[in-house]
């Protein structure tokens, strides 16, 4: 139960998108909701050591209420600890930002560079980032946004956890104005799967393979690169390796190959995915059988 004389400022995080049946989004997955609550606790735990609430030595607690019915909601209170002693009265975070605000500004410094920056005679920095946006951003948070970097861009890929989910096309948050708040507040935006794509971990790299076969005709040969040729199938037409040296010795004496031909190819399927880019590259390994198309007078 929270302490009604404490301070407090609310976040709420609505997940939108759409069920597989075509039906609104109404559950997320329970990985996804941890890693959500995981995210925001870490960002509000680094930005009020840093000062940027306002809260003094006690500092806050970050709570969480039941979702509302109709919607899949997340509704989260920071509270201030102590509030009775007079550093931590309501006062003491008059024009200080809420936790939405702290999120926009994470969030920007993620996807956006620094392209100039000043500092106001205020105590706040005027920000200009290289998509043409400006931002007066409070001193405290500014000396945090320039540090944890690889840390913060954690907290941010499980704040936005559920949009790895295809169902969850937005994350629109949400929280009231914060008392005499500056202009550039930010209690209200939606976050995208760019977004999410922006703070996924660089080194976020998954290796796969798997070795199949497949019909295929020779669209393209190289003599001089065995690593140039390409094959054709039915669904693509993809760059290969040709690794067969018993078929590569029998092209180089000869081997006359048409267009029509087909082959029966032995392969593997080297992947690699990176930040969400899928790359996939073929390998040759065996050239199992070859024929001729039936119109050609002779096969191999």
């Amino acid at each position: 139960m929270t302490d009604e004389t404490a301070p407090t400022n609310t976040l709420r995080l609505r997940f939108v998108g759409t069920e597989e049946d075509g039906q609104p989004l109404h559950e997320l997955r329970a990985a996804h909701v941890a890693e959500v609550l995981q995210g925001i606790v870490g960002l509000s735990s680094d930005f009020a050591k840093a000062g940027a609430f306002g809260d003094g030595p006690a500092g806050s607690e970050v709570l969480v209420r039941p979702a509302q019915e109709g919607s899949f909601v997340i509704e989260v209170l920071r509270e201030v600890l102590d509030a009775t002693e007079s550093v931590h009265d309501a006062a003491a975070v008059v024009g200080a930002p809420g936790l939405a605000t702290i999120v926009w500004y994470a969030t920007k410094s993620a996807r956006a560079e620094v392209s100039d920056f000043e500092y106001l005679e205020n105590g706040n920095v005027k920000v200009s980032w290289q998509d043409d946006t400006v931002d007066e951003i409070p001193a405290a948070v500014w000396i945090e946004l320039n540090k944890r970097k690889r840390r913060r861009k954690k907290h941010l890929r499980q704040l936005m956890a559920p949009l790895s989910d295809e169902r969850v096309t937005n994350l629109e948050v949400k929280a009231p104005p914060v008392v005499d708040a500056p202009a550039d507040d930010h209690p209200t935006f939606t976050l995208a799967r760019e977004d999410y794509d922006s703070v996924r971990d660089e080194d976020e790299i998954e290796e796969n393979a798997r070795i199949f076969e497949t019909e295929a005709s020779m669209s393209a040969i190289d003599f001089d690169d065995a690593r140039k040729w390409r094959v054709r199938t039915p669904e693509q037409n993809k760059t290969a390796t040709m690794e067969d040296a018993d078929f590569l010795q029998k092209v180089a004496t000869g081997l006359a190959i048409r267009s029509s031909d087909i082959f029966r190819l032995r392969v593997r399927e080297d992947t690699v995915t990176k930040n969400g880019r899928r790359r996939a590259k073929w390998t040759v390994l065996q050239v199992v059988n070859h024929r001729r198309a039936v119109h050609d007078d002779d096969d191999s």
